[in-house]
């Protein structure tokens, strides 16, 4: 019998299966921790799965995404066009490299960008929000998808064309203890975040002064992750549709209970990373975190800080109202479950009583 109490496990990451273990000892016997076998493994198996012609591994997303920026020319200054609405992590990068930032809203059904028409020579740094893919020119921005692996549009992996970061940490439906990659159609990029992840030197077989030629970074993947990345690839189909299914199932749901959720049109298949929620307005979503809580049905806080309004992010807010909907969605909205019990980990039966529980708690407030 389902009980919302199991929802509180620590059932993610999973348990390393036989084929990882067995991976990730032939890495360990290997004694290559950096640039080796795995690292060119997982990057042929991005490309493989997204279709991109070219992929980039990292030792991290956060890493990725700054390695992107450098690579499109960001400097100091130079302005760079992002949503308010987000995680912060989407713009350490550019806060490093002390990027002038341009805040534009987001659309208040999907929480995903407003195209910001932005001037030419303005980059665009922008989120896939919990696996729904933005809808800008994706050859025109920068994606930071590291919620939207696995992720379909039309049948086609939504990292097909232009530049996309992914994220191969502990919470991503492909997780390791940490991993990024950034995948692309330009060919010039990918030479150029190869240099950029290693110190600067030009690729070779052989690092030394004189071959750094531009500043860089050791972003440089751990060979032990990238052999679970590897591993998991193979098997992320699967375990994106199941995201897919109880996704839909859910969002279904909080349809019907008149909550907010994330809609989708029909020719995209998000493996969803998250599954927010909540009543658009502060005093009746508190009361819903109220009404969770009483049940004993699990719910975390993301995204509570508009990006404008952060102590760290807050350089430049744009003409008002820059980010209403923003604002309104980080005080008002929610997420179902936990980071280590994500709703892909719910049975069947977990998954019809958390839906059964929503019908019934909305019905109340």
């Amino acid at each position: 019998m389902a009980d919302l109490t199991a929802l509180r496990e620590t059932r993610w990451p999973a348990f390393p299966t036989t084929g990882a273990h067995h991976t990730v000892s032939a890495a360990l016997v290997s004694r290559e921790w950096t640039g080796g076998r795995y690292t060119r493994e997982a990057e042929a198996a991005l490309c493989e799965l997204t279709g991109a012609p070219h992929a980039v591994a990292f030792q991290s997303c956060t890493a990725a995404l700054h390695a992107a920026l450098i690579a499109h020319g960001a400097r100091h200054g130079t302005p760079l066009h992002t949503p308010a609405f987000g995680f912060a992590g989407t713009l350490i990068g550019a806060s490093h490299v002390g990027m002038r930032l341009l805040y534009h809203d987001v659309d208040p059904d999907t929480g995903n960008s407003i195209d910001p028409e932005p001037a030419p020579g303005i980059l665009v740094l922008t989120p896939d929000l919990h696996g729904v893919p933005h809808t800008l020119d994706r050859t025109r921005v920068i994606t930071d998808a590291c919620q939207s692996l696995g992720t379909l549009v039309d049948g086609r992996h939504v990292g097909a064309r232009g530049t996309h970061c992914w994220s191969f940490s502990a919470s991503k439906l492909v997780s390791a203890p940490d991993g990024g990659a950034v995948t692309t159609d330009n060919a010039g990029l990918a030479d150029d975040l190869r240099q950029l992840r290693d110190y600067g030197a030009e690729p070779g077989p052989a690092r030394a002064n004189a071959l750094i030629t531009q500043r860089g970074h050791n972003w440089r993947p751990s060979e032990l992750s990238m052999a679970l990345v590897t591993d998991q690839l193979r098997t992320l189909p699967a375990l994106a549709m199941r995201a897919r299914m109880v996704g839909t199932r859910l969002q279904t749901t909080l349809a019907e209970a008149g909550l907010w959720h994330q809609q989708t049109p029909a020719w995209v298949e998000p493996a969803w990373h998250k599954i927010r929620t909540g009543f658009y307005g502060r005093h009746r979503s508190k009361a819903l975190r109220r009404a969770l809580d009483d049940v004993g049905m699990p719910w975390h806080d993301w995204g509570t800080i508009p990006l404008p309004e952060h102590p760290v992010f807050h350089a430049y807010r744009g003409e008002e109202p820059y980010a209403a909907v923003s604002a309104a969605l980080a005080a008002s909205t929610f997420c179902l479950g936990t980071e280590t019990c994500p709703p892909w980990t719910w049975t069947d039966d977990e998954t019809d009583l958390v839906c059964a529980t929503l019908e019934m708690i909305t019905e109340t407030l």
